[in-house]
């Protein structure tokens, strides 16, 4: 009697899109595995229970995901001997003591510190791989014959263990040898660096640069400066820096923050030299636009670069004339929009490409004034991200 009940109320709580989300998972699931597969790696699946990122580093070190409660009580026992490093970064204003014996229990899930802690007190590197995303290494060590436990990362919830296909999984798993990865590093002025900018902040150096990139490729800001602000405030959360960037509405602070920053004035997506030359004339283009009886279609075929002029008087809630559809205050109306709806738009209106260019001809428009030229020349690697 009590295991229908159960069934039924499970049944209950997944019934809206139940085909949706089982063939969501399925068509992800089916990708990673294509993905790794073309490592010639596999994924290898561990128990579920709050344990799993425990779990797979014991399959990886020892080939016995049972003794993940080993690995737990190192990782605890390792960050309480260093609060300094690890204290700033507890999440939600959680007391120190509180967060580590929350954490000792058995089924806690594992976070950022607890990576972090595993790669330093099992003295191993940890390649986590995700789908259609960037590897990420936790590099705390240089030397080539350290050990590289390598994961995989599920829905932000699960971590699996990744061996190579041919590993017969009877012991600890056998070493992985990515060649792209190979002169993936941290070199090591630039953790000096860090670490003299930060030194109030110890263990900050630990993961600070990926963290840059990160956010960097999530947002598509390219002021290094202001990204470093943004994690500083939310103490190292990446996915939180991102979220704060994406939201941010101001349109005049990454232009400051590069204005005192000579090294980084040419590297903001949110400013450029060209920009302030043109602001004049695209400006104009835009206001007899306006007085045409064509105006709806030419706001849509107006260049991106136009669009995130700040002080172009375009309503917020109105759709963006960059064409995606987006509404312009979560488009070209945030300062970071400047690069991803030059993606969107180019993508929308290649299509459309020679149209356009024979308008622009009429008004006496250089194709070549449309974008950028640094942006048609500048694709961020993705392929893997070191810490």
């Amino acid at each position: 009697m009590v295991k229908p009940k159960q069934q039924k109320k499970l049944y209950q709580k997944k019934q809206p899109h139940p085909q949706i989300k089982k063939q969501g998972k399925q068509v992800g699931t089916s990708q990673f595995r294509t993905q790794l597969d073309g490592l010639g790696l596999r994924i290898v699946e561990v128990t579920a229970d709050g344990n799993c990122f425990f779990r797979a580093v014991a399959d990886q070190l020892e080939g016995n995901e049972e003794e993940h409660g080993k690995y737990r009580s190192m990782v605890v026992k390792h960050i309480l001997d260093n609060r300094e490093m690890f204290e700033p970064f507890i999440e939600d204003e959680v007391p120190f003591d509180e967060y580590c014996q929350s954490m000792e229990n058995d089924g806690t899930w594992a976070g950022h510190m607890e990576l972090q802690a595993a790669s330093l007190v099992t003295r191993s590197n940890i390649c986590i791989h995700r789908n259609m995303s960037p590897r990420w290494y936790i590099r705390n060590f240089d030397n080539r014959g350290v050990r590289m436990i390598h994961l995989s990362y599920h829905d932000g919830e699960h971590y699996n263990s990744v061996r190579l296909k041919d590993d017969p999984c009877d012991g600890a798993a056998r070493p992985i040898v990515i060649e792209a990865d190979a002169d993936l590093s941290v070199p090591s002025h630039q953790t000096k660096v860090v670490g003299n900018k930060f030194h109030g902040r110890a263990g900050w150096e630990a993961f600070q640069p990926g963290s840059i990139k990160l956010v960097m490729a999530g947002t598509g800001c390219e002021n290094a400066e202001k990204v470093e602000q943004i994690l500083e405030q939310v103490n190292g959360d990446v996915d939180a820096a991102i979220e704060f960037l994406i939201a941010e509405q101001g349109t005049e602070e990454c232009s400051a923050n590069s204005d005192s920053l000579p090294n980084q004035a040419n590297t903001c997506a949110c400013a450029g030299h060209d920009e302030n030359e043109n602001h004049k004339q695209h400006k104009e283009d835009m206001v007899e636009e306006s007085t045409n009886d064509e105006s709806n279609n030419s706001s849509k075929k107006t260049n991106t670069y136009t669009t995130l002029q700040p002080n172009d008087k375009i309503p917020r809630n109105k759709v963006c004339p960059c064409g995606s559809q987006k509404k312009y205050k979560a488009c070209c109306g945030s300062a970071l929009g400047k690069q991803s709806a030059k993606f969107v738009v180019h993508q929308a209106a290649d299509s459309k490409k020679g149209k356009k260019e024979r308008k622009q001809g009429k008004k006496g428009i250089s194709a070549k004034a449309e974008v950028p030229s640094e942006y048609d020349l500048v694709t961020p690697d993705m392929g893997a991200l070191c810490i």
